[in-house]
């Protein structure tokens, strides 16, 4: 299975991807946090009170669900770890001060039976107008719950992106305001910084600090880890000063290498199994499509890709199952990369 992001919609879409060019959608998951379990559960948050929220396991083979555990909080947004020993969470800060024209974001983290503040940062006066919309608020575990990465580096005055130590809730590192997301490797505490467009990609680990990833180019838009964790998938503009034309590439970890995964206009490349990556066919922009589509927008179509052959089929979605097309033909959903977890 893999459980899609789709950004515009605030959904998350489970699919069967046994295969990966037939997929079956098994499930829609709106207004709160979800994550997978086993093989054929997954968890969900399911706010009880002011002060609690539950844990729901779901079963897709018997459709029955369970409470797997409860948090004493109730939050805007909320990360945890898959033992749920070490919980992040936000919650709004009121705009009552110089500080928070706009309102804030506090970030709180709940371990070993205690809850703490963290930090705050303001939510700036933004607009955007761009063709993948804003990078989200960050609220991310590492996959070994040691640390946290948190913040939303964007508009003037960003809040740049801060990770924490979990143990002694200390600051381990403050980003480069440069740095506009971060993703945790699948395993360990190994964070994937993105930067600019024009800049080489890196990683920070508290080991190494901060160090440059060879033969990585700019992963410019919605970046994604394979379900092994060895290889990247993203989409660039193939010339990034003239920002045309979308296309997506392939990092290899251990090669240190990027390619194009093809030469066709291609955009939102994410894996949703080992060896495989769907994305969009993107297709010359309509009269009137403008900013911030550019020359080519989507055409509602999905293809795969079955990386170790290069051969590209169009996947078929059985009718309201693709996860890209609006009816109205005017907005296209943006999903954001696969989510394999935990990693087993």
């Amino acid at each position: 299975m893999v459980m899609v992001q789709n950004r515009y919609g605030g959904q998350q879409l489970l699919y069967d991807v046994t295969d990966p060019v037939r997929p079956r959608l098994l499930c829609r998951i709106s207004n709160t946090s979800a994550h997978l379990f086993t093989g054929d559960t997954f968890e969900y948050l399911k706010p009880v009170s002011a002060t609690e929220t539950d844990v729901m396991l779901h079963s897709l083979g018997s459709g029955t669900e369970s409470v797997a555990g409860k948090f004493p909080l109730n939050a805007d947004s909320i990360a945890w770890t898959a033992d749920q020993s070490v919980v992040a969470y936000t919650l709004a800060v009121p705009s009552d001060n110089a500080d928070f024209p706009n309102g804030g974001v506090g970030v709180h983290l709940y371990a070993n039976h205690q809850s703490s503040l963290l930090f705050n940062y303001p939510i700036p006066a933004i607009d955007c107008i761009c063709r993948f919309g804003l990078p989200p608020q960050m609220l991310a575990l590492s996959a070994d719950g040691q640390y946290l990465v948190a913040g939303w580096p964007i508009g003037r005055g960003p809040a740049p992106l801060t990770i924490y130590r979990v143990s002694d809730r200390t600051v381990a590192k403050t980003l480069d305001p440069a740095v506009g997301g971060a993703f945790w490797d699948r395993i360990g505490h190994r964070l994937f910084l993105s930067r600019r467009p024009t800049d080489v990609e890196q990683s920070w680990t508290p080991e190494a600090g901060v160090v440059d990833l060879r033969g990585a180019a700019a992963w410019s838009f919605l970046p994604g880890l394979s379900p092994d964790g060895s290889q990247v998938a993203y989409t660039a503009y193939g010339d990034p000063t003239a920002f045309q034309p979308l296309l997506t590439y392939l990092y290899d970890m251990k090669a240190g290498s990027t390619r194009k995964i093809v030469d066709s206009l291609r955009s939102q490349a994410l894996f949703v199994k080992d060896g495989w990556v769907w994305y969009l066919e993107e297709v010359a922009c309509n009269p009137g499509c403008g900013a911030p589509w550019g020359p080519q927008q989507p055409s509602g179509k999905v293809f795969a890709m079955q990386l170790s052959s290069g051969s590209e089929r169009e996947v078929t979605f059985a009718a309201g199952e693709n996860p890209v097309a609006d009816p109205s033909g005017v907005n296209w959903a943006v999903f954001g990369p696969g989510e394999f977890w935990p990693v087993t």
